[in-house]
């Protein structure tokens, strides 16, 4: 194991989609799951067109591009209502997820789960899944109304552990929040995910650049048991 990344370590901050729970093809595709539940056939170059957009501006492409008869607000309500149902029932663990936090709890490290992703999906995840046991908190960037281009979610997890930055790991697979982390002082394993080899800054995968910031890193989180 890569031990030196427990080294002084007093709090642990995991992000969740892509880090410990295996849910970045179901953000990659859910676009074409919506289409395909109202009868539309989604396009080959659906994601590429819509993986920078919001909700609302998602739903607007929809209305613009395949003629959805609804408004952006049932756009909305529905596509939530779809990826809910995803969290509430599919989703699974990531490879050595459990174990790790099991490890990282027995260790008495605090640990948090700081994720982009809204409230009500994560809880409904994590009890499924028997994880919020492992956490001493759970934050989400709307918490805080903040993203993971700014460094607050990571300052207020180490914060309620009562930890510096320099005593606290990030555990994350996204290349802006691996940048923003690091650059806030804090120590980043990064976790791969399959959507890290996308190329959204050419020539290089987001994975390659990742390697070029982060601590350590890990395939999954059982190389660190």
């Amino acid at each position: 194991m890569k031990n030196s990344i427990l080294d002084n370590m007093k709090c642990a901050i995991f992000d969740m989609d892509g880090t410990i729970l295996d849910s970045m093809t179901m953000w990659h595709t859910i676009a074409d799951r919506y289409l395909e539940s109202i009868g539309k056939t989604p396009r080959e170059d659906l994601w590429d067109n819509v993986k920078r957009l919001n909700m609302i501006e998602t739903a607007q492409y929809f209305i613009d591009e395949y003629g959805v008869q609804k408004t952006i607000e049932e756009i909305g309500v529905e596509v939530e209502k779809l990826i809910m149902k995803y969290y509430g029932t599919t989703l699974e663990l990531k490879m050595g997820a459990r174990e790790f936090l099991e490890k990282l709890n027995k260790l008495g490290i605090s640990c948090v789960l700081a994720t982009a992703t809204e409230r009500s999906c994560v809880l409904a995840c994590m009890k499924r899944l028997d994880c919020e046991k492992y956490f001493k908190e759970i934050i989400t960037c709307l918490d805080l109304n903040t993203s993971k281009s700014s460094p607050l979610i990571f300052e207020e997890s180490a914060r309620r552990c009562g930890a510096k930055p320099e005593e606290s790991v990030v555990f994350e697979d996204a290349l802006h929040a691996i940048r923003t982390a690091h650059k806030a002082g804090f120590k980043v394993c990064a976790v791969y995910d399959t959507s890290d080899e996308e190329r959204t800054e050419p020539p290089l995968t987001d994975w390659e650049r990742i390697l070029e910031i982060c601590d350590t890193s890990c395939t999954n989180l059982m190389e660190l048991i």
